[in-house]
């Protein structure tokens, strides 16, 4: 029987939290770090122990944006193994409403009235609203319009992006590079009384295209990397939306995005954070390698 993977949590102590924090999230999403959680003094990120030993972590070498600008940047390493993570959510995840329109709760919360009401139980998985990127992304879902749609959630995580889709009138396909996060998000589509083909891939080479819209709430390095391939799975008229990266980021992923074909028509941003949304330009130009 497989063990439950062990993961490593590194506790930040952090002075001054803004902007040190989001730029700490920001240089650890570029390793394998994968989850996080904002504390009241820092930040606490997590990391598979196969795929990166948190204790050659070297703030000049790993993240030397956030050290440059931190008064006060200290850690500490501890093991998680994944059983646990449930309590830990438990403790400290708290309920939010998006635009009056989405609430997200733990099956242990009390329900909240909203117009799409959302249950996820996270895990290991990343997604649960409180990120200003799920959070805006979850904010342009909910005002579009999303029934008869066949949809694609890049990089999944919890599955909530599809899940709110689905309670919208999509069909939902979702990839993940991470195992957990599949089982997580059948979990979170059943619990929601909605259907996400959900499988685990690097990309989206095998997905069955073309899709009406593509979510994408990833890293700027991937979305610049994999924007190739998910114009390849849309349709004609369909769109991409997109978050993960830093206003400072979207000039150089507008850029990129427009040698396939893609007009930004649309961002948000909250603390720094954008979400998206570009569509395949009417004007025909040369597609990129």
């Amino acid at each position: 029987m497989a063990t439950d993977p062990v993961y490593y949590q590194v506790s930040f102590d952090i002075s001054p939290l803004d902007p040190v924090r989001d730029t700490l999230i920001a240089e650890l999403s570029e390793l394998p770090f994968d989850t996080f959680l904002e504390t009241e003094t820092g930040l606490q990120a997590f990391v598979e122990s196969t795929l990166f030993d948190a204790n050659s972590l070297e703030a000049s070498v790993h993240f030397p944006f956030a050290h440059s600008l931190a008064q006060k940047l200290d850690w500490s390493i501890t093991e998680v193994v994944q059983e646990n993570w449930n309590a830990k959510w438990e403790s400290d995840f708290k309920p939010i409403v998006v635009g009056d329109r989405v609430s997200v709760i733990a099956p242990f919360h009390e329900p909240i009235s909203a117009t799409y009401e959302l249950v996820i139980a996270p895990k290991m998985s990343f997604g649960t609203g409180h990120h200003q990127t799920t959070y805006q992304m979850l904010d342009y879902i909910s005002q579009a319009d999303f029934s008869d749609k066949r949809v694609l959630d890049m990089g999944c995580g919890t599955s909530i992006l599809s899940i709110l889709a689905a309670k919208m009138g999509a069909e939902c396909d979702a990839i993940d590079i991470d195992a957990w996060c599949i089982e997580n998000s059948l979990e979170n589509a059943e619990r929601n009384g909605v259907k996400v083909h959900v499988w685990q891939a690097e990309n989206c080479l095998d997905a069955h295209g073309p899709y009406d819209m593509i979510l994408a709430n990833i890293n700027r390095n991937v979305l610049l990397d994999q924007v190739g391939d998910y114009r390849s799975k849309l349709k004609s008229t369909g769109s991409l939306w997109v978050s993960g990266f830093y206003l400072s980021d979207l000039d150089v992923i507008k850029t990129s995005f427009a040698d396939f074909n893609f007009e930004l028509v649309d961002f948000t941003v909250l603390d720094q954070w954008v979400a998206a949304k570009f569509i395949i330009s009417s004007h025909e130009t040369s597609m990129g390698s």
